[in-house]
């Protein structure tokens, strides 16, 4: 019988451990997130299956949350600017893909440190006599901006806009314009092997900035430590470089399903 009281007492505490616990864990088992559809090697729709996003960002999410008992819905919900609406209205948790912006704090929670360092390089003709050491040596060269790429970085408000990195390049080739401003991930995967030896990269970089997971502030899931496990375990993984070897991988898989689009349009 004098066991019996302390016994009660301890499953009390265990019990109430227990709902700590369950409390701490969040207000809920499942998020849904979403990015730019048209943003490899960060993020695309599978050639596989259209309504799949797959990419670096989605594998580095599914490991970020896989310690913490989190399932992850992926989303796809259309461009850049459309996933972002989606995010911030709370309809969708997890913004994959952009960058700090100040004026986003208001509606976003920027998850630390960054996925990685956005860069965005002046591309220009692969021959000699172009001076360049630092972006104000563009201000008097004939520039162009691309839309398909991850970020519209301030520096290029003003330019002229083509459509694709592809369009660019042929205007660059052309003559046209003396510099194409793209970001160096997204240039690698939109270009195959004979574009890439036709130019060449001016260092140092014209812009950069991190790329960020968010969580919409209007997020049912979104409580103290939901951001601080993500930070926690994105942390670790940087640590291990994980982010850059899934940016590696991934531009390896997109240039294989590319190949593959283009053997099969060929037939």
């Amino acid at each position: 019988m004098r066991l019996a009281k302390p016994l009660n007492w301890g499953l009390a505490v265990l019990a109430l451990v227990s709902s700590a616990a369950t409390l701490a864990a969040g207000k809920c088992d499942r998020l849904i997130a979403t990015g730019s559809a048209n943003n490899p090697p960060f993020i695309w729709r599978d050639a596989q299956n259209g309504k799949r996003l797959i990419g670096a960002n989605v594998d580095l999410l599914e490991q970020l949350v896989a310690k913490l008992g989190v399932k992850v819905e992926l989303l796809h919900t259309g461009d850049a600017k459309k996933a972002l609406e989606e995010v911030r209205s709370g309809r969708v948790d997890i913004l994959l893909d952009t960058p700090l912006q100040a004026e986003r704090l208001g509606e976003l929670d920027f998850v630390h440190p960054a996925i990685t360092q956005l860069e965005t390089f002046a591309w220009v003709r692969n021959e000699p006599g172009f001076l360049y050491s630092s972006p104000a040596d563009l201000a008097d060269r004939r520039g162009i901006r691309t839309a398909d790429g991850p970020v519209e970085e301030p520096v290029a408000e003003g330019l002229p806009l083509a459509k694709t990195m592809r369009q660019a390049l042929k205007q660059l080739r052309k003559g046209e314009v003396d510099f194409v401003l793209h970001e160096r991930y997204s240039a690698l995967a939109r270009l195959d092997r004979a574009a890439l030896e036709q130019v060449q990269r001016l260092t140092p970089a014209v812009a950069q900035r991190g790329m960020h997971l968010a969580i919409s502030h209007d997020s049912a899931c979104n409580d103290p430590w939901l951001r601080g496990q993500l930070a926690l375990q994105m942390t670790e993984l940087q640590a291990a470089g994980v982010p850059e070897r899934l940016l590696v991988d991934n531009l390896a898989l997109w240039k294989q399903q590319r190949l593959a689009r283009e053997a099969s349009t060929q037939k």
